[in-house]
């Protein structure tokens, strides 16, 4: 069974962009941080712990809990238990000023309801598949968990430019071979798997800061609107992006069109499918650093389609979501 699945769509995602890409100063972001909720409501910055210990701050997210907006995909209410032990999930979203970014968040609800919805179309295909293949599933159950689910996360990310003097990083880009050097080349996002069900991606958009230095500013002191970011017509680096891993090991690097959302399988899936969909390995390779003046930033947004807390997923143990997030925490620590 395939991996991953790109449907065309005639949303303008680059348009989108314009509103949902942010470069806020940093008293600002602060305001929109909520330890509280473990960082994966709203922004988050160098929170994210990896392998070797340290603090990840190639990538700042913004986190939405989409089970909060109003469309009727997110947000009829399943039999989710236990809310109040999982703020991440259960706390109020926060947004940017008004004034300062008009129409973000409608924007940005408006375009996590249209991925959902296809999300829930690409899940019917998939329905199909683990009904004829797997004895005892239930009939379009994971569309019914992503139409139904309120514990659905959208994480828009920023990552960093790359700086020129990152030379472990850099290295596999001036001939290493791939096949040995996998922990080099996710310079940008550690290979790693999503625990939810379908995860829609849309295409990256790169911008150059450099050409482009956003000012917060205005002789009241009060906030005022960000202009528009131009954006890069591709990666200047052509081996910068998204990778995947198959099965047979082969590492593929993955280009969405403009016009195109991808869906790849998460953990979660592979669990109520006893592995018929495996959980897609993936990483982002920060591109080369372009000399001292260029400084290319990637933005993306990623929505992840979750069962409720109280939805088994392991029908052999009887394990729920809710069970299940929790090894999940434990396993990054």
């Amino acid at each position: 069974m395939a991996t991953g699945e790109a449907v065309t769509i005639s949303y303008n995602f680059r348009e989108a962009y314009l509103e949902i890409t942010v470069d806020l100063l940093v008293s600002v972001l602060d305001s929109l941080s909520l330890p509280e909720a473990k960082f994966l409501t709203g922004w988050s910055h160098g929170k994210e712990a990896l392998k070797d210990g340290s603090y990840d701050t190639y990538k700042g997210s913004f986190y939405v809990n989409c089970g909060e907006f109003g469309h009727a995909s997110v947000n009829s209410q399943n039999s989710d238990v236990a809310y109040s032990a999982y703020p991440e999930v259960t706390a109020s979203n926060v947004w940017p000023p008004e004034e300062m970014l008009p129409g973000f968040r409608q924007c940005f609800e408006e375009l996590c309801n249209l991925i959902i919805d296809i999300a829930a179309s690409v899940a019917r295909a998939c329905d199909r598949y683990a009904l004829a293949k797997i004895p005892g599933y239930e009939s379009g159950y994971l569309e019914k968990v992503i139409r139904t689910s309120s514990t659905t996360k959208a994480r828009l990310l920023h990552y960093f430019p790359p700086h020129a003097d990152d030379h472990v990083k850099q290295s596999v880009l001036e001939g290493e071979p791939r096949e040995s050097s996998e922990e080099l080349l996710d310079s940008w996002c550690a290979t790693h798997i999503d625990h939810g069900c379908l995860t829609g991606l849309t295409s990256a958009v790169y911008i150059d800061e450099s050409s482009h230095e956003p000012r917060l500013s205005s002789s009241q002191g009060s906030p005022l609107p960000l202009p528009h970011l131009p954006f890069l017509p591709n990666a200047p680096d052509p081996r910068s992006g998204l990778y995947i891993r198959s099965r047979l090991g082969d590492i593929t690097r993955i280009l969405i069109p403009s016009d195109c959302l991808a869906f790849q399988t998460g953990e979660s899936l592979q669990l109520i499918t006893g592995g018929k969909f495996r959980a897609v390995p993936h990483f982002v390779q920060a591109g080369k650093a372009l000399g001292d003046t260029a400084r290319v930033a990637r933005n993306t947004l990623a929505v992840f389609t979750q069962p409720g807390l109280d939805e088994v997923v392991d029908r052999e143990t009887g394990k729920t979501f809710a069970q299940f997030s929790m090894e999940v925490a434990e396993r990054f620590g």
